[in-house]
């Protein structure tokens, strides 16, 4: 066999030949001259080894290993096609208006950071925002409502394009003059008979806590859940109860001069995982590949130290 390979042109050629099953037609076809045609397929049949065509006054058929190499030779184009149509989309400048949905206990404190950047990429991109939580989120995107949403695992439906953008620590939080505000580091252990404060129910962080809390004997307040992380803050600093607060909302609470201690569990670091989602058959689902790219991407130059990146999408 030679040590060259067959060209794209060549298997473009060799396909467009075994769908005319002539010759003349398929140059015709191709708007090049037969003698070219015909010379590209022999470099291609000796380059391959084999012969494609069988030529005879009754027409041009498939040889045994034509017909072998043909679907391989199809599933290329294909996937070459795909290729130039990704590579197409990601060149183009990202314009339009959508639809963006996003956490309520997340868009709060991470778009502040990323809207300003992405305008200064994007000045043709117009996101219009609505928050909910992850139920709302992805119904919304199935009927329509969003194009496009920012929000945490594990999702309801398999049937959405998912891509993971980064991890979020979850926090322990007291307030200044609990017992535990005198330690950095906790276990399991210190949180057995400690009142911990919740979100309502309709967000996953609900019932991360209440299984925290079942594990290691802690009280869920379930009498004084709060309808937002600024409640529970609030709460927290009312040396109400303890809380489990994600890590940049925290930093933003710190930041604007909140009386907390924040606290590192020892044993089991609690986190969790946010995604972006669309439809997989929306027509601007490159565009949104590139997106979510970005909006990884910000976040973590934004907050170093604070948000790790999802080396895999396993489990997505």
């Amino acid at each position: 066999m030679s040590t060259k390979k067959p060209s794209i042109k060549q298997l473009e050629y060799f396909a467009t030949i075994a769908r005319s099953s002539n010759f003349r037609k398929a140059a015709a076809k191709l708007t090049i001259s037969q003698p070219t045609l015909t010379s590209q397929i022999v470099a291609m049949e000796e380059a391959l080894g084999v012969q494609l065509f069988e030529r005879s006054r009754a027409g041009t058929l498939l040889s045994p290993e034509g017909r072998e190499l043909l679907p391989l030779a199809r599933e290329i184009l294909e996937q070459y096609q795909h290729l130039m149509e990704t590579a197409h989309n990601s060149s183009l400048d990202m314009g339009g208006t959508f639809k963006l949905g996003v956490s309520l206990t997340l868009g709060p404190y991470l778009l502040p950071q990323l809207l300003p950047e992405l305008h200064q990429r994007y000045p043709k991109l117009k996101l219009h925002l609505r928050e909910g939580d992850p139920k709302d989120l992805e119904t919304g995107l199935r009927k329509g409502a969003f194009d496009l949403i920012m929000t945490v695992l594990p999702m309801q439906s398999m049937e959405n394009r998912v891509r993971p953008l980064f991890t979020e620590p979850i926090k322990v939080v007291t307030s200044q003059e609990h017992p535990l505000a005198r330690k950095e580091i906790i276990s399991g252990s210190d949180l057995q008979g400690e009142s911990v404060l919740t979100i309502d129910d309709h967000f996953h962080l609900h019932r991360r806590i209440a299984g925290l809390c079942e594990r290691f004997g802690a009280e869920l307040k379930r009498d004084f859940e709060g309808n937002s992380l600024d409640t529970m803050s609030q709460m927290v600093m009312m040396n109400q109860g303890i809380a489990f607060l994600p890590a940049l909302f925290v930093q933003s609470e710190l930041q604007k001069g909140a009386a907390l201690h924040v606290l590192t569990m020892e044993e089991e670091p609690v986190v969790r995982n946010h995604v972006a989602a669309w439809r997989t058959n929306s027509s601007s689902r490159h565009l949104f590949q590139k997106l979510s790219f970005d909006l990884k991407a910000i976040a973590m130059e934004k907050n170093p130290g604070i948000l790790t990146e999802v080396l895999t999408e396993e489990n997505v």
